[in-house]
């Protein structure tokens, strides 16, 4: 890895602008430009600031590179259903979905930790917002088989195909459209069935455990033999903040979270003061795709303002950005399982509690069982973990 003038990758950047470079071949043939970027979240204080001055004016720093690309990508974090009223919480603004277009998104992940939401007719309404704005939007279709289809976007004579989904664990019961939720093994046949028909195969999910540096070891083998059946690019997103970058030597790329792009980190019933600055800090993932693959991968660093408009970090800020990007992509290679660990107690489990917390003094008791029902062997470890270490400060 290497940190470069992003003006030797992009001209329409500022000057003093860095970027981390992880991987880097001479192309072959002719080249498409990928440029992807994580959490969108067009609601909460960010629907009143694009209400006070515009969602172009929000994203109108970085909307010249955006537009330079063949091709733009953002996970559509909350479904686009509008105003639901004073206590509806992840409600988008459909009317912000031309916007996005404008300022060069063109590929829309809706498959998502919040596509259930408001059902299948809120799922509904975001795809066709998004759709009418001029996108595509991938992970979603009117049933399972089309959700998980392979969606083609082919430029000039690269040939790139899209496999879409989200890890909820969620069900979906109800009639109507429905997200492609992850099943591994659906994946890796997904990727050998779609492979020869590609040039570029990208793997978006939506999957991932929250304020972490390093994705868990489960979420990493997966990225992992996604990039060994034959994923190209493997962008994940949900931890809402920057994880590791891997390259693997074939030249394969995985992202194992892409950061919150333009997102409200407060917004909910319980505010998670949890890497405050590291939720408000990512990236612009260029990536230069060929008849082989990867041939350029570079991370661009970005950060939301205090008014909600999505700038460039340039000087230190962008330094601190991309070196804590660097450093925790290089400790992905060791054993990071301890610190994981650790991790995982202080950012991950304190906050789910809170939110258990919340609700069960208010009586939804439903939320309350479905999380519970949700519990799985390695989260009794993480609360045994936590409560030890509380008991172990008390004495």
């Amino acid at each position: 890895m290497t940190i470069d003038d992003a003006s030797s990758l992009a001209t329409d950047v500022p000057e003093g602008l860095r970027a981390l470079v992880f991987t880097r071949r001479a192309p072959v043939g002719p080249c498409a430009r990928l440029l992807a970027v994580g959490d969108i979240g067009l609601s909460g204080r960010v629907a009143a600031a694009g209400a006070r001055c515009s969602f172009d004016e929000l994203l109108s720093e970085v909307a010249p590179l955006l537009r330079s690309g063949d091709l733009a990508f953002g996970n559509i974090e909350f479904p686009l259903v509008g105003d639901l009223g004073h206590d509806a919480l992840f409600a988008g603004e459909p009317s912000a979905a031309p916007a996005l277009r404008r300022s060069g998104f063109t590929v829309a992940q809706v498959a998502n930790s919040h596509s259930p939401d408001f059902g299948p007719a809120g799922l509904a309404r975001s795809i066709q917002a998004l759709s009418e704005a001029g996108m595509i939007p991938i992970g979603a279709g009117p049933d399972r088989e089309a959700a998980g289809g392979l969606v083609r976007t082919d430029v000039r004579d690269v040939r790139i195909g899209w496999l879409a989904g989200a890890r909820t664990l969620i069900p979906q019961s109800a009639p109507g459209i429905r997200f492609w939720e992850f099943d591994e093994a659906e994946l890796m046949a997904a990727i050998a069935r779609e492979r020869p028909a590609v040039d570029v195969l990208v793997v978006s999910i939506h999957m991932g455990l929250a304020y972490l540096d390093h994705p868990g070891p489960m979420f990493k083998a997966v990225g992992e033999r996604a990039m060994a059946a034959g994923a190209d690019v493997v962008l994940m997103h949900h931890a809402h903040v920057l994880q590791s970058v891997q390259v693997v030597p074939g030249g394969q790329a995985c992202c194992y979270s892409l950061g919150n792009f333009l997102l409200d980190w407060r917004e909910g019933n319980v505010e998670i003061p949890m890497m405050v600055d590291e939720q408000t800090e990512a990236a612009v993932f260029l990536f230069d795709l060929d008849a082989k693959g990867v041939c350029l991968g570079a991370a661009l660093p970005t950060y939301i303002d205090p008014d909600f408009h999505v700038r460039w970090a340039t000087g230190s800020r962008g330094d601190r950005i991309l070196g804590r990007l660097e450093r925790i992509s290089r400790e992905l290679e060791s054993d990071y399982s301890e610190a994981f660990a650790v991790q995982r107690i202080q950012r991950n489990a304190i906050p789910v509690l809170k939110v258990l917390a919340f609700h069960a003094v208010r009586g939804h008791w439903r939320f309350v069982a479905e999380q519970v029902g949700r519990i799985r062997l390695d989260h009794v470890r993480m609360l045994g973990r936590w409560a030890a270490s509380r008991f172990a400060g008390r004495r």
